[in-house]
């Protein structure tokens, strides 16, 4: 999964703090869902990458296919058609969770192993990095046979990794000088 833009970090950073001034994050939760859920259409995924459909009729076309949707999230939604955002739309509604998430004392992490981790592992895991962090931890599972064994832990901008790669990689650059 591609990581987060900055550009959907400063806009979930704004809506996250109109949603803390407001006390109404569970409710811009649910108002970014529909709006992620809605620029998902595939008519409107076509209109918007369409370099000849102009902002009006981009904006004509989102108003059309709109579940109800409060004032606030109307004007994100013409933010994002006017500056050529609304591809950003899932990435700046991960990083709204994941701002609320952690605001709640929720950390979010990813475990990247060769294997697909069987169910109990997967609770290892996830029961060892929460009682390690002392704090709610939600863990996503991630495969990817390059890593030869072993797992990686990114938690925020921070990375253990303990892979078979990185291993033969350091072990590599030591025979090399």
């Amino acid at each position: 999964m591609p990581e987060t833009s900055s550009v959907a970090r400063r806009y979930a950073s704004g809506i996250f703090l109109l949603a803390q001034e407001e006390n109404a994050i569970d409710t811009w939760r649910a108002e970014l869902a529909k709006l992620d859920e809605m620029l998902q259409d595939d008519v409107l995924v076509a209109a918007f990458r369409n370099p000849a459909v102009g902002v009006s009729r981009r904006m004509e076309l989102a108003k059309l296919l709109k579940p109800e949707l409060r004032p606030e999230t109307e004007n994100l939604l013409r933010l994002l058609v006017e500056h050529y955002r609304t591809r950003e739309s899932h990435r700046i509604r991960e990083e709204f969770e994941r701002l609320a998430d952690e605001a709640s004392g929720v950390i979010h992490a990813t475990v990247t192993t060769a294997i697909e981790l069987e169910d109990d592992d997967r609770r290892h895991y996830e029961q060892g990095l929460a009682r390690k962090l002392g704090r709610q931890v939600n863990v996503k599972f991630l495969t990817d046979p390059t890593v030869v064994g072993g797992a990686a832990i990114q938690i925020g901008d921070h990375l253990v990794d303990g892979t078979v790669r990185t291993q033969l990689a350091r072990l590599r650059q030591e025979l090399l000088s």
